[in-house]
C-alpha cells in the first residue's frame, strides 16, 4: 500500500506585510479616540467642580436691622397693684442682601420681639423678591404690650424702675433662588438683635446685630 500523505488541516501563516502595517493607524486612532474622550471627561468634571463652588454656589441672604424707632406711653408701675402699664410700638427698618448671583424670592417672614424669654410682640414681614447681588428694604412695626409680660414681671418691673429695657429682634425670612431656570434651592435669611431702650424717653441707646439666628 502506498503511504497516505498527511495534509495538516491547520490553515497557512501568509505573511502580509502591508495588513500588519494597516492594522497599526487603525489601533492609533483607537488610542486617540480613547484618550481624547478621558480628557473631555475630565474636564468637565474638573469644570462642573468650579461652577459648584463659584457661579452655583448658594448662600443665606443676609439680614440686618438698620434702624428702630420708639413710640408710644413710658412704662410706669401702678403702685397700689404692682403692675407695669405700657404700650410700645417699636417701627423696625430692615434690610436684607441677596449675595447670590440669582434672584431671592422670599415668602412670608417674622420678626419676632423676645423680653427675657418671652415672646412679647410679632410682626409679619410681606413676600417678595430680591434680585441678584442686591439689597432691599423691609419695614415692620410691633407693638409690645404689658399683658404680654407673663413670666418674669418681677424683672419687668426691676427695669422698669432702673428706667432701661432690653428687648431680643429675631427675624426670619424663609425663600428660594433658581439656578438656570429650574434648580432650586432653599435659603433663609435671619438676623438677631438685642435693643437697649430708655425708658424715659423712649429711645434706643444700644443696638448690636448679628445676621444668623436660629428660631
Amino acid at each position: 500500500m502506498s503511504k497516505v500523505e498527511e495534509v495538516s488541516l491547520k490553515p497557512k501563516t501568509i505573511s502580509d506585510p502591508e495588513a500588519a502595517h494597516d492594522k497599526k493607524p487603525r489601533n492609533n486612532r483607537c488610542c486617540c479616540c480613547l484618550i481624547t474622550t478621558a480628557i473631555i471627561l475630565l474636564s468637565l468634571i474638573v469644570l462642573s467642580i468650579i461652577l459648584a463652588f463659584t457661579v452655583f454656589k448658594v448662600k443665606d441672604p443676609t439680614t440686618t436691622l438698620v434702624s428702630t424707632k420708639v413710640t408710644g406711653v413710658s412704662p410706669r408701675v401702678d403702685l397700689p397693684t404692682l403692675k407695669v402699664e405700657m404700650n410700645i410700638t417699636l417701627d423696625l427698618k430692615l434690610s436684607v442682601h441677596n449675595p447670590n448671583r440669582y434672584s431671592f424670592k422670599h415668602g412670608t417672614g417674622q420678626s419676632l420681639v423676645y423680653y427675657q424669654n418671652d415672646q412679647v410682640a410679632v410682626a409679619d414681614i410681606t413676600a417678595g423678591n430680591i434680585g441678584e447681588k442686591k439689597s432691599s428694604g423691609i419695614d415692620a412695626t410691633v407693638i409690645v404690650e404689658a399683658d404680654k409680660f407673663t413670666s418674669n414681671t418681677r424683672g419687668l418691673i426691676s427695669d422698669v424702675a432702673a428706667g432701661t429695657m432690653r428687648f431680643d429682634v429675631y427675624t426670619r425670612l424663609p425663600g428660594r433662588v433658581t439656578l438656570l431656570g429650574f434648580i432650586k434651592r432653599h435659603v433663609v435669611a435671619t438676623s438677631t438683635c438685642h435693643l437697649d431702650i430708655q425708658i424715659s424717653n423712649l429711645t434706643v441707646t444700644s443696638q448690636v446685630c448679628k445676621n444668623k439666628a436660629k428660631l
